[in-house]
C-alpha cells in the first residue's frame, strides 16, 4: 500500500485492512517533499493521489475504491451489513465522503492552514503531469488562497454532514447498523484530520462519544495512531502553515 500518515484517506484504508487482519506491506509516500509526484510513483497512480494499493498486480487507487475492493474480495470479517438495506446505507456515507473530499474537505483543510502546497514553478509542472483538470483547477486557486466566504460555504458543508451524524449518533453506536461498518471507516479519518486541523467539534457530543470508541478499537491504533506526530493539534498546525509559508517563498 502506497500511503501517506496524515491523509484522511489513506488512514480509511488503512483502517479496513486492519479491521478485516490482512497483512500488507507499508509504502509511506512523503507528500511534504511531494514524492507523489515522481516519476515512479506517477506510474502507479496517473494523477499522484494516495492511497494506491497493489494486490497482485492489481492497482487500485480512489480510497472509496480500495474500500469497496476489500470488501468484495476479502469479505471476513465483513465491513458491510448482511441486511442489503443497511449495507447500501453504508455506502452512501463512503460516497459521501468522496464527493465533499474536494470541495469541502480540501477547501477547508488549506483555507485554515495557508492555502497553497505548490508555488507557481511547481504548479507549472503539476499542470503538465496532472491528467485531472479539476486537480490542476483547485490547486491553481489555492495559489491565490481560498476566500473566507469559500472557506465558510466549506464548513457549513462539512456541519450539515456532522448534524446528520449528529442526529444518528446521539442514540447509536454506529453510523449504520449495530456494528462496524464502511461508513464509520470512511468518516472517523474525517474526524481525526479535521478535529488535529482545529474545525470545532463541541456542537456535537454524540460524535465526540462515537469518535472516542472508535479510537479505542485496535484497528485505530495500528492504522493510525502510530502514524499521528507526537505534539498537539495547534503544533501540527504552525507546521502545516510555515511549510506551506516556506514553500510560497521558494524561487519560481
Amino acid at each position: 500500500m502506497y500511503h501517506a500518515g496524515l491523509s484522511n484517506c489513506s488512514m480509511r484504508v488503512r483502517i479496513a485492512l486492519e479491521e478485516k487482519r490482512l497483512k500488507w506491506i507499508s509504502h509511506e509516500i512523503d507528500l511534504g517533499h511531494q514524492e507523489n509526484l515522481k516519476d515512479w510513483y506517477l506510474a502507479i497512480n496517473p494523477k499522484g493521489l494516495v492511497p494506491a494499493i497493489v494486490d497482485d498486480g492489481v492497482v487500485v487507487t480512489e480510497s472509496a475504491d480500495i474500500l469497496y475492493y476489500l470488501e468484495d474480495k476479502f469479505p471476513e470479517p465483513s465491513l458491510l451489513s448482511a441486511d442489503p438495506t443497511l449495507a447500501a446505507e453504508a455506502k452512501e456515507w463512503v460516497d459521501l465522503a468522496a464527493s465533499l473530499h474536494m470541495k469541502a474537505i480540501k477547501t477547508w483543510v488549506y483555507g485554515s492552514t495557508g492555502g497553497a502546497s505548490k508555488n507557481r514553478s511547481d504548479m507549472a509542472h503539476y499542470a503538465d503531469i496532472q491528467p485531472d483538470k479539476s486537480l490542476i483547477a483547485f490547486h491553481q486557486h489555492s495559489l491565490d488562497g481560498f476566500s473566507d466566504a469559500e472557506i465558510e460555504v466549506a464548513r457549513k458543508m462539512l456541519a450539515d454532514v456532522f448534524a446528520r451524524m449528529e442526529n444518528r449518533l446521539q442514540d447509536h453506536a454506529y453510523l449504520v447498523g449495530d456494528a462496524q461498518s464502511l461508513a464509520d471507516v470512511a468518516w472517523l479519518p474525517q474526524y481525526v484530520l479535521l478535529n488535529m486541523l482545529g474545525f470545532d467539534f463541541r456542537p456535537y457530543p454524540g460524535i465526540l462519544v462515537w469518535a472516542k470508541h472508535q479510537q479505542e478499537r485496535p484497528s485505530y491504533q495500528a492504522a493510525v495512531g502510530v502514524w499521528m506526530p507526537k505534539v498537539p493539534g495547534w503544533a501540527v498546525r504552525i507546521g502545516v502553515q510555515l511549510m506551506r509559508f516556506y514553500r510560497k517563498l521558494k524561487p519560481a
